[in-house]
């Protein structure tokens, strides 16, 4: 079977993302695994000391690349579940819809638009750093 080059070039480029971010995070995080599969692993290890604030980055950024791989492997129902639990940051309403065409995140609400007149858009990973803040505030008052 071929393979695809520019998933693997994605998957390569995925792997050192979340090492830089772990070894800027801890410095003296030790050696990164080879594998990519072991490398969130470590990454989560690693950085497990570090405040929660920090520890969300993190894992705004594993949630990003997760739904990023896939949407690669064609599949959008991981990025809509996260995306309609999130509200506008802009207009707060529940209009968040993803954008296949663009990779974008953009809000639905003809109201909430840019400057030039286009629908309000965010990137994934921002989507996933207030989806992770949300899930820990949300966490945070459980009782």
């Amino acid at each position: 079977m071929p393979i695809n080059l520019d998933a693997l070039d994605y998957i390569e480029a995925a792997a050192h993302e979340i090492v830089a971010h772990t070894y800027t995070a801890v410095p003296t995080a030790g050696p990164a695994p080879r594998t990519p599969e072991a490398l969130y692993a470590w990454s989560e290890e690693v950085t497990a000391h570090l405040p929660a604030e920090k520890q969300q980055i993190r894992y705004a950024l594993t949630l990003r690349q997760s739904l990023e791989h896939s949407l690669h492997a064609g599949d959008t129902a991981p990025v809509t579940s996260v995306v309609r639990y999130e509200s506008c940051p802009t207009c707060r309403c529940w209009g968040l819809m993803w954008s296949r065409a663009d990779w974008v995140v953009l809000c639905a609400n003809r109201r909430c638009h840019d400057t030039v007149g286009l629908p309000s858009r965010w990137s994934l990973q921002e989507i996933c750093e207030r989806h992770v803040a949300r899930v820990a505030a949300l966490q945070r008052t459980a009782t």
